[in-house]
């Protein structure tokens, strides 16, 4: 019976050890949450009208690096990412945003601009909020022209982590 007390007193010194590096990877893992789909994974193909007149389709292999971002009028973090969502926007780079609001289209449009989109947005409906099962606005994911996730985020993201994530998916495409 003289082991078990040295055992049992080895396991209450190491609680308090595992319980700190339990709370150091759950911090961790909620400082930069990912969305549904990880990186390294593909987006399901998708459609949606656009404020720019047009219809987006996502099919395997994008014509270019797209930025797809689901986001709603009273969300403050969306607002904050604007500038830095289109910024983004240039000849190789798609952005697109898709309110989970049902709010009719022009009204979209208007809300957008209001927070300093200027780029296309459109309704994401519940059918794909539910698909991409979108619990928390802003979602951002970056996929490469190959089709591939290189940025799977819940928040706003920064200047530098839309910069990284573009970076990584044109080295993707060459």
């Amino acid at each position: 019976m003289t082991g078990a007390p040295r055992v049992f007193a080895a396991i209450r010194r190491a609680l308090p050890w595992l319980a700190l590096a339990v709370g150091v990877l759950w911090a961790a893992r909620s400082a930069s949450p990912a969305a549904h789909f990880p990186v390294g994974g593909k987006l399901p193909a998708f459609s949606a009208e656009l404020s720019d007149g047009s219809a987006f389709t996502l099919t395997a292999t994008p014509d270019q690096v797209l930025v797809l971002n689901f986001w709603a009028s009273y969300c403050a973090p969306c607002q904050a990412e604007a500038p830095v969502l289109s910024a983004a926007q240039t000849s190789e780079v798609r952005v697109l945003g898709l309110s989970v609001e049902p709010t009719p289209l022009a009204q979209l449009v208007h809300q957008a601009r209001g927070l300093g989109m200027h780029f296309p947005v459109g309704s994401a409906g519940g059918a794909l909020v539910q698909r991409f099962q979108i619990r928390a606005v802003p979602t951002t994911y970056v996929v490469a022209r190959d089709g591939v996730i290189v940025l799977s985020r819940v928040g706003a993201i920064t200047s530098s982590e839309l910069q990284t994530a573009l970076a990584a998916a044109r080295r993707r495409a060459s």
